[in-house]
C-alpha cells in the first residue's frame, strides 16, 4: 500500500470519529540485511510489516490502546472501538487519568525521504554481489602471529509513519537507515577478543562509498592490530586516573547515564531528580559542558515528529554545566516538572509511546585541534603529542580509552559500568597497550571531571537502545575525544565481576 492511501485512512479515522479522542499510527517498514562469515553467505533476510495503533481516549482522560497488522479503514473503524472500549474500562478502576493531549494545537506536515536512492534501488542480487567484494576484502587483513576471523553484515531498513489526531493533526514521514558493519574476533595462542567497526547512512549509496574508499575497511585494519595487542596485554591496575575517552564512550556516557536519567517517565527513579522533578539549575560540571539530544538529519536515530504526531524539538539537557532540560513527553512532562520537548517514540505500531533519546552528544567547549589521520596509531600518537606539547600530560599514567562495548547505569543512584575495547598509557613514550577491564564510578563525578575536547566532533555511534521492552535505534558521539581529570569517583581497571 501507497504513502497516500494510508494518509487517507489515517485521516478518515479520526475525522470519522466523533466518540472520543484518537491518536492513531500507521507505519509501513520495510528491511533487508545480508549476514557473510569468513567469505561465505550466511543469510538474507527481507521482510515488510505494515500496520497500526490506536489509542482512544475519554473526555476525562483515562485511555486504552488497541492494534493490528492490517492497514484498512473498516480494520482502523475496528481499532478505534477496541481503544476506546479499553479506556472506559481502565476508567472504571481508576486508572491514572491525563488530559494533557487534549490542549495540544494541531500540525499538518510532510517529510519526505533523505534518501538519495529509492528502498529497491539495488535488487537483493546487486546487494550480495557489492556486499561479498567489500566483505572478501577483509579476508586479505593480515596480523602478526595471530588470526581474525570476520563478519560482515549490511542492513537497509525504511518506516513510513503517519500520525493523525482528532485535533486534525496530520504528520507523515519516511525514515531511511543503512549501516555497513564489520565483526572481527582476533585469536592469538588461546587468547581472543571481539570488535566491530560501522558505517552508517539513509542508503546503499554508503556501499558506493566504502568501495570506493574503503574507509571502514581501513578502521577494521587498524582496530585488529590494537585488538591483537590487547589480548595479550596487562590488565591496568585499578584506580583513579587522568583519562581520555573516545567519541563512541562519550556517547555511551552520555545516552546511558544522562539521557535516560532524565526522561520524565523515569525521574521518580533518578539522581537527576528530586521528589520526581527534574533538579533544573542544579550545577554539575564545568562551564562550557553541554549534554545535547536531538534529532539529526541523515542519521541512524532520525525522527522528525515524535510518536504523538508533535515536532521532535532539540533539547540541552545540560548547557554550561547546568541541568536545564529533560525529554519530556505530552503525559509525562508536567508531572516531572518539564518542559514538553516532545520525547514520544514507539518501536513499531504495536507499541505504546515512551520518552526516549534521538541522537545525545556530550559537548566540551574547550577543544585541542588535532589532525584527522584516519590511522589509529597515528591519532594515538598524535593525541600523545597535543597534550605533551600542551603540558597536559601525566607523568606515570594518562590512559587512553577506546571503543565503548556496552554497560549499565543505576539511575536511582548515579553509579555506572561501562566496558571498552582497550587501553593506551600515553605517559608512556612507548604507548603501552593495556586491557581495559571496566570505566566505573559516579555519573556526576564523571561530568565534573570533564575539560577538554580533542579533535573534530564525531556523532554516528550508532547502536540500539531497549527500554520497557522496546528497541529503537540511538545514536550520539562527541566533540572529538574528551578529557577527564582525575577524579577518585571515576575508575578503571578490573573486571565487570570484581
Amino acid at each position: 500500500m501507497d504513502s497516500e492511501k494510508i494518509k487517507e485512512i489515517v485521516k478518515a479515522t479520526v475525522s470519522g470519529f466523533k466518540q472520543g479522542y484518537l491518536i492513531v499510527r500507521a507505519q509501513k517498514h520495510r528491511e533487508i540485511s545480508l549476514r557473510y562469515n569468513n567469505g561465505q553467505i550466511e543469510s538474507l533476510f527481507t521482510g515488510d510489516e505494515s500496520g497500526m495503533g490506536v489509542q482512544a481516549f475519554t473526555p476525562e482522560g483515562a485511555s486504552g490502546f488497541a492494534s493490528g497488522n492490517v492497514l484498512s479503514l473498516e480494520r482502523a473503524e475496528e481499532l478505534a472501538q477496541k481503544a476506546l472500549k479499553f479506556a472506559y474500562l481502565n476508567q472504571g478502576i481508576d486508572c491514572e487519568r491525563n488530559t494533557n493531549i487534549f490542549t495540544v494545537e494541531p500540525t499538518v506536515a510532510d517529510v519526505p525521504s533523505l534518501a538519495k536512492f529509492s528502498f529497491d534501488h539495488f535488487s537483493p542480487a546487486e546487494l550480495q554481489q557489492i556486499v561479498s567484494e567489500i566483505h572478501n576484502r577483509l579476508l586479505t587483513i593480515k596480523i602478526e602471529a595471530g588470526s581474525v576471523a570476520w563478519q560482515t553484515v549490511y542492513r537497509q531498513l525504511e518506516d513510513f509513519w503517519c500520525i493523525g489526531r482528532t485535533d486534525g493533526t496530520l504528520v507523515s514521514f519516511t525514515v531511511p537507515r543503512a549501516v555497513l558493519l564489520h565483526q572481527g574476533t582476533v585469536r592469538d595462542d588461546g587468547y581472543g577478543q571481539s570488535f566491530s567497526v560501522k558505517r552508517s547512512g539513509v542508503d546503499g549509496e554508503i556501499l558506493l562509498a566504502e568501495q570506493a574508499d574503503r574507509s571502514l575497511h581501513l578502521q577494521a585494519e587498524d582496530k585488529a592490530r590494537f585488538i591483537h595487542r590487547v589480548c595479550k596485554a596487562p590488565q591496568i591496575p585499578t584506580g583513579s586516573y587522568p583519562l581520555v575517552i573516545d567519541y563512541g564512550l562519550a556517547k555511551g556516557l552520555a545516552h546511558e547515564a544522562f539521557g535516560h536519567a532524565v526522561e520524565s517517565d523515569l525521574l521518580e527513579e533518578s539522581v537527576l531528580g528530586l521528589e520526581g522533578k527534574l533538579r533544573t539549575g542544579m550545577v554539575i560540571s564545568k562551564s562550557g559542558v553541554d549534554i545535547i539530544d536531538g534529532p539529526l538529519e541523515r542519521d541512524w536515530a532520525y525522527q522528525p515528529y515524535s510518536a504523538n504526531g508533535q515536532i521532535r524539538k532539540t533539547v540541552a539537557i545540560v548547557k554550561d554545566g547546568v541541568l536545564q532540560q529533560g525529554l519530556g513527553d505530552i503525559f509525562s512532562a508536567a508531572k516531572a516538572g518539564m518542559e514538553i520537548t516532545d520525547a514520544a517514540r514507539v518501536e513499531y505500531f504495536g507499541s505504546v509511546p515512551l520518552p526516549r533519546m534521538t541522537n545525545i552528544r556530550l559537548l566540551v567547549k574547550d577543544n585541542i585541534p588535532l589532525s584527522n589521520t584516519k590511522n589509529l596509531d597515528q591519532d594515538i600518537k598524535n593525541i600523545r603529542e597535543a597534550l605533551l606539547s600542551r603540558g597536559m600530560l601525566a607523568e606515570d599514567y594518562h590512559f587512553l580509552l577506546l571503543g565503548y562495548c556496552g554497560g549499565q547505569v543505576n539511575s536511582r543512584t548515579g553509579d555506572f559500568v561501562f566496558q571498552c575495547d582497550g587501553a593506551v598509557n600515553l605517559a608512556d613514550p612507548e604507548l603501552t597497550v593495556y586491557q581495559a577491564g571496566i570505566f566505573s564510578g559516579k555519573i556526576l563525578a564523571v561530568l565534573e571531571a570533564v575539560n577538554y575536547s580533542l579533535g573534530s566532533a564525531q556523532y554516528d555511534a550508532i547502536g540500539t537502545c531497549g527500554k520497557a521492552g522496546q528497541m529503537v535505534p540511538s545514536s550520539g558521539g562527541g566533540s572529538g575525544y574528551i578529557m577527564l581529570e582525575k577524579n577518585e569517583n571515576v575508575k578503571i581497571g578490573g573486571s565487570a565481576n570484581d
